[in-house]
């Protein structure tokens, strides 16, 4: 029979036991918490814990891009609930647009319902590029979370198109960079510097976004100012670039857009093949620009494509199919699983206080019904 004492004993060793392990949990916590970033943008599509990039750490988010999924530990996604209380019926119904953008950030997504009852996708700026940055403004590209940590959903995700069979892929993370001569190094988006963006028009029926940048090297100072149109029903939006010499000498750019859209599924250039007016292009190659107004990427096994139209006067110098970025080699069958379109300005000189500006439509090509081939949509040309 124990005595008062020993359980006055047993009951001390039981409380320092407790107090030890609570140490410890507070100990653990805090390394936890130093080894922990939090990055909170007030989205709130869920809370994920990920990897942290470099070393032993970790990062809490309340949002996850197009390039986050490699670092997902854990997460609960918020999206689904988000699509429950906004979900309407399937079907054909009047062309319409929803919208949901942050303006601080300069990202957001575009969902374009069309007369049909499919649904073509858009999103801005939801991606890390192949350096791990994230840009911000008006950069085709990216995913919503629950499709960012989901390796085989990526295909909704860019720009897509939703109808009865699933999600189609129509165009990636946009490739773009800018030259301010003589210097050869390429500025690309996500180290421009992000000055904000707006909502400049948002109904059912139209949709105008901005967004604007700044980029110096060597003394040259530019301003970039971007313009996205969307009309509900168009399977295509067009995108205003406005270039601005805010310094006071005279500056020199090089301006490429160009995208390996991987049309059809995400992560694959099988079948992909290019396509202008005149038929369907087999090899890399060269596009006469003052011929062609247009030209866009095929999947040969669904006759899925997307297309870009240079519509403003500043037209590109050089438009190329190729099977990566920037290699063309003439005549090689396009094979690769980079099947790549490219557009180039070259050497655009702009006074102090001088402007110039392009006009392009990025979308979705039609389906020609004689043919079979893809066909520009009305209205998607100059």
């Amino acid at each position: 029979m124990s005595t008062g004492g020993e359980v006055v004993r047993r009951g001390g060793r039981g409380a320092r036991s407790a107090r030890i392990a609570a140490i410890v949990a507070l100990a653990l916590a805090g390394v936890f918490a130093a080894m922990t970033r939090l990055s909170i943008a007030g989205h709130w599509y869920g809370l994920y814990l990920l990897r942290g990039k470099e070393g032993p750490t970790f990062e809490i988010k309340d949002d996850l891009l197009l390039g986050d999924g490699s670092r997902l530990v854990a997460g609960v996604p918020l999206s689904p609930l988000r699509r429950l209380f906004t979900a309407r019926a399937a079907g054909p119904e009047a062309p319409r647009l929803e919208l949901q953008w942050d303006e601080r950030e300069g990202s957001g997504i575009i969902r374009n319902h069309l007369a049909d009852g499919t649904e073509l996708v858009t999103l801005f700026s939801r991606f890390q590029d192949s350096e791990g940055a994230t840009p911000h403004g008006l950069f085709v590209g990216g995913a919503l979370p629950d499709i960012a940590a989901d390796p085989g959903a990526q295909n909704e995700s860019g720009m897509t198109h939703h109808d009865a069979r699933g999600w189609t892929h129509i165009w990636c993370n946009v490739n773009e960079a800018i030259w301010l001569l003589p210097d050869e190094t390429p500025i690309y988006p996500s180290y421009w510097r992000f000055l904000g963006s707006r909502v400049l028009v948002r109904d059912g029926q139209r949709v105008v976004l901005e967004s604007s940048h700044e980029l110096e090297r060597r003394g040259a100072r530019l301003r970039m100012d971007r313009f996205a149109y969307f009309r509900a029903g168009r399977p295509f939006f067009k995108l205003g670039i406005r270039v601005v010499n805010l310094g006071d000498l005279p500056a020199t750019y090089t301006y490429a857009y160009g995208d390996e859209p991987w049309v059809g599924e995400f992560g694959s250039a099988e079948g992909n093949l290019g396509w202008v007016a005149g038929g369907i292009v087999t090899e890399e190659s060269q596009v006469d620009a003052r011929v062609n107004r247009w030209a866009g990427i095929v999947d040969s096994k669904t006759g899925a494509a997307d297309f870009i139209a240079w519509v403003g006067d500043d037209q590109p110098d050089l438009v190329f199919f190729a099977n990566q970025p920037g290699l063309q080699r003439p005549g090689v069958p396009l094979a690769s699983n980079e099947v790549f379109i490219g557009l180039e300005w070259h050497g655009r000189a702009l006074a102090p206080g001088e402007e110039r500006a392009m006009l392009l439509s990025i979308g979705m090509a039609d389906r020609d019904p004689r043919t079979g081939r893809p066909a520009l949509p009305e209205g998607g040309g100059p």
